[in-house]
């Protein structure tokens, strides 16, 4: 099973092109999506990975996409407005961030790849769960969710993050007492 954690979001689905199961892709970041072994999107809650066919440019920052098994107009009507993923290890994107070295440089992670992360604080132990990220507002939110169910909101920023670690999905943070006191 594919987890958030494994995933790097990369763009959107648009509108279907045609009738032969083509759709408009925009991507958010810079990656050839003929190269990637797969793009995965959530689907009732589960990340499931999609074989692309064929990509051909259609303006500067969109592109056709046609996925493999999905070949009619109403096949891709499902995946308009959806977001897609890409694997993260996918040595596709791992050539792009090499750094002079020829090592791959980790630039971080989204807000979103953290829900499911246990929030633990230097000062105040465990605070909870992130169950979700409020991006309403100018300042983005993180939702963290106590043992007691209580919804806790933080501001999502690296002065407040210790240190992130993907393998026990545990975040640990360094956030003032003030700030858990306003929730």
């Amino acid at each position: 099973m594919i987890k958030r954690t494994e995933l790097l979001e990369a763009g959107r689905f648009n509108k279907p092109h045609g009738i032969k199961g083509e759709i408009s892709v925009t991507l958010d970041i810079d990656a050839d999506l003929s190269a990637v072994k797969c793009i995965v999107v959530e689907i009732e809650g589960l990340f499931v990975p999609f074989f692309i066919a064929s990509v051909r440019p259609k303006t500067a920052d969109t592109s056709l996409v046609s996925i493999d098994g999905i070949d009619s107009d109403e096949q891709v009507r499902e995946f308009v407005n959806r977001t897609i993923y890409l694997l993260r290890d996918d040595e596709a994107l791992q050539e792009d961030d090499d750094d002079e070295d020829g090592d791959y440089e980790d630039d971080g992670f989204y807000a979103s790849d953290l829900i499911g992360f246990k929030v633990i604080d230097d000062e105040q132990g465990q605070i909870g769960t992130i169950t979700d990220v409020n991006d309403s507002t100018a300042n983005i939110l993180f939702v963290i969710t106590d043992e007691n169910g209580r919804e806790i909101l933080v501001p999502v920023a690296d002065e407040f993050i210790t240190s992130v670690d993907p393998e026990t999905e545990i975040l640990t943070t360094s956030i003032p007492p003030e700030i858990l006191n306003l929730n």
